[in-house]
């Protein structure tokens, strides 16, 4: 039963060595996040129960426990209904933040985005908070201005500290621990709008798998799991990938193809005024526009029971009337 558990049993239950150690099931790990998000926990048993998981790496099944108990336990959700949870936590390193031109267009033609990120660590990267005050996309100063401009606006970002605090403080202990957590995986599966869409971008392989398991527990509808350009949920039209979805017609692993058929040379950093020339029309990048329709029509293949072809198209269309 949930109520003979303690801290100090989880802590004990990872760190008995090679031997004696175990993965938390489900319900320990549920155990965990509320326990965490009620502050009950002491510094020394956070620090040491979030990094035995991950020395370990942790699991589909801890994962969908402590989201179990952080879905429950984040503020209910009172604005415009979402189509696209989109969270964008990594930050573009060499191309620009293409994903953003493709979730407005979206969101404009009829997808409504919440788009989330946090842990905005890394100096040089391009974070999605930037971007979206650059373009004049919504940014809330707090959960209740994200309800309300979700009633107007078509796409809306909201930082993690604003409806999840105790996990915003969590990434940001990566400077304190030197290493990222497992929080640092679960934030992409919050969905805090209950989105019917759900997507989530990775960059170390091993993790996609993971992902696409902790989706399934969760019990996610329709969700792709991409590894995506530095991270983020964006689609590389340079190189053919592998995505796994959570569809009710698709295939769990779909073949998503190159449409440029040699790789391109990356920029040495993220360049911010050319995202607002394309967005404008001033400027046609071959790779940036590319990555906007492809990144456009993976979501509509998702959303939409499409084809790839038949996503491809649409998703140029959209551009086009944006």
């Amino acid at each position: 039963m949930t109520e003979t558990f303690t801290f100090a049993h989880l802590v004990r239950t990872l760190g008995r060595g090679s031997k004696g150690s175990r993965s938390l099931t489900r319900e320990e790990a549920r155990f965990a996040m509320t326990e965490i998000w009620a502050g009950r926990e002491t510094p020394a048993q956070l620090g040491a129960l979030l990094m035995l998981m991950r020395v370990k790496e942790e699991t589909p099944d801890e994962l969908a426990g402590l989201l179990d108990a952080a879905r429950t336990e984040q503020p209910h959700w009172n604005g415009g209904a979402r189509r696209i949870d989109w969270p964008a936590y990594a930050g573009k390193r060499r191309q620009p933040s293409w994903y953003v031109l493709a979730a407005r267009a979206l969101a404009r033609a009829g997808y409504p985005v919440l788009m989330h990120g946090g842990g905005e660590h890394t100096a040089g990267r391009q974070y999605a908070r930037q971007v979206c005050e650059a373009l004049g996309i919504p940014v809330a100063k707090d959960w209740e201005q994200a309800q309300a401009l979700s009633l107007t606006e078509p796409m809306v970002y909201c930082a993690l500290e604003h409806f999840a605090p105790k996990l915003s403080h969590i990434i940001d202990m990566k400077a304190e621990l030197g290493l990222r957590s497992p929080v640092n995986t679960l934030v992409r599966h919050l969905n805090p709008t209950g989105a019917p869409v759900t997507l989530q971008g990775m960059f170390h392989r091993p993790y996609q798998a993971i992902h696409h398991e902790t989706a399934r527990g969760l019990g996610d509808a329709r969700n792709a799991v991409l590894k995506g350009d530095s991270g983020e949920f964006e689609v590389r039209p340079d190189s053919d990938q592998t995505v796994l979805m959570l569809s009710p017609v698709h295939a769990e692993s779909i073949e998503w193809t190159r449409v440029l058929p040699k790789r391109s040379i990356r920029p040495p950093e993220p360049d911010l005024q050319s995202l607002l020339d394309t967005w404008s029309g001033q400027e046609q990048p071959e790779y940036g526009l590319a990555a906007i329709w492809e990144t456009m029509a993976l979501v509509l293949t998702l959303s939409d029971d499409l084809s790839q072809e038949e996503a491809r198209e649409r998703a140029r269309q959209i551009w086009q009337a944006r």
